[in-house]
């Protein structure tokens, strides 16, 4: 997941309805109670910083263990230098600075993109020449990253700037989907969007897809699987200026438009999936709501504003996806409450949770580890993250 892409929303509860049928949330604030596990304390936990101070840019969380990962770029003089750090997710300690680089520009230097399946982390070795207009970038990978070593590279699609914006959350299947776009016409035109099928810790491109045609994908770019269907689905526009979900068949490379969402559904925020029940949550900021999509369906079950939120300025922003106990935990950088909240919902639309005491800053994002109902997100300061449970 490239974690920079975050601003969402956690939302409220509804009346629940049954057969599918969509049901409407207004903030009902008495219902928004604490249901952790018997005897466990939820809410903030331990804080990781950087080692030597720099702002992180880019981290992720093995879902599956207790490794993450982050870089940071700290300034010595006119220099920058980029790190790749390992930590521990229970301790919130450093483990071991992995890489080191320096760099005479902002235009060169890593960001930890995305820890996948089998513990393989990507890293992307920015390099971008802004007076030509032109990125280079490299990927280096970790596999796994609990060895604390770069262990070999990855070789994006062919193509002139490839930029990588956004993997789909998931840590179960080593085929990684990744939303990207390259500059096919010259920087006079948009960019082409692409969606990426590769198995990172291989080195294999599997299939590059593309959008339907009068289907616009704009930034920021999104893109989120279902595991068990092998589908992935990216947040767009149609013609008629509807949000229209592209359900992308990774195993057949089929793209479809018919998935529409109803009026006032976008534009999408943030989007995460349950590949267990089959369902989608996303986040909007127009109407700082949360919805819910039953993908079988193809149909919105739930609607709602998020709570302690009074306009876009309080909107829901990152998802994840706990797909044992079958929620959604939403992130919420602004509330009126003051700082920053985290609301854990059912795949009804109840708010089962809610958690204060953060003030994520602005790199955001959100991952959960199920077994353990815990998670991290952004810290109050640059340089920090902070774990918590739910």
């Amino acid at each position: 997941m490239k974690i920079y892409l975050a601003f969402f929303a956690a939302s409220l509860s509804a009346c629940a309805g049954s057969g599918g049928a969509l049901t409407y949330g207004f903030p009902d604030f008495s219902r928004i109670g604490a249901q952790p596990l018997a005897h466990r304390a939820v809410g903030p936990g331990v804080i990781v910083s950087s080692k030597f101070g720099g702002p992180i840019y880019g981290w992720a969380i093995n879902e599956n263990g207790t490794d993450g990962f982050f870089t940071e770029a700290p300034m010595d003089g006119y220099t920058l230098i980029s790190t790749i750090e390992t930590f521990d997710q229970t301790t919130g300690k450093i483990t071991k600075v992995v890489a080191r680089q320096r760099s005479k520009s902002e235009n060169h230097e890593l960001f930890a993109d995305a820890i996948l399946a089998n513990d393989v982390g990507l890293i992307d070795d920015e390099r971008a020449l802004i007076r030509k207009h032109i990125r280079r970038d490299t990927y280096d990978v970790m596999a796994p990253v609990s060895r604390k070593k770069i262990t070999g590279t990855w070789t994006r699609p062919p193509g002139v700037d490839f930029l990588l914006y956004d993997i789909a959350d998931q840590q179960s299947n080593p085929d990684a989907v990744m939303a990207g776009t390259i500059i096919a016409h010259g920087i006079s035109h948009p960019p082409t969007f692409e969606v990426v099928v590769t198995d990172v810790a291989t080195n294999k491109i599997l299939r590059t897809l593309y959008a339907p045609r009068g289907d616009g994908v704009n930034y920021p770019y999104f893109v989120a699987e279902d595991t068990t269907t092998q589908h992935a689905y990216v947040p767009a526009a149609n013609y008629h200026s509807q949000t229209v979900f592209i359900d992308y068949d990774i195993q057949t490379g089929h793209a479809s438009n018919n998935f529409v969402a109803p009026p006032f559904s976008g534009p999408v925020n943030g989007i995460a999936i349950d590949s267990a029940t089959h369902v989608m949550c996303t986040t909007t900021m127009a109407n700082y709501s949360v919805q819910m999509y039953d993908l079988k369906t193809k149909k919105q079950t739930f609607v709602g504003q998020i709570p302690n939120a009074g306009g876009e300025g309080q909107a829901g922003s990152s998802i994840a996806a706990d797909p044992i106990d079958h929620l959604f935990i939403v992130e919420q950088p602004n509330s009126l409450k003051g700082g920053s909240e985290i609301y854990v919902y059912d795949e009804k639309g109840n708010v089962l949770e809610s958690l204060t005491g953060f003030a994520f800053g602005p790199l955001g994002g959100i991952q959960v580890v199920a077994t353990s109902r815990s998670g991290y997100v952004a810290g109050r300061q640059a340089n920090q993250l902070e774990s918590f449970t739910y």
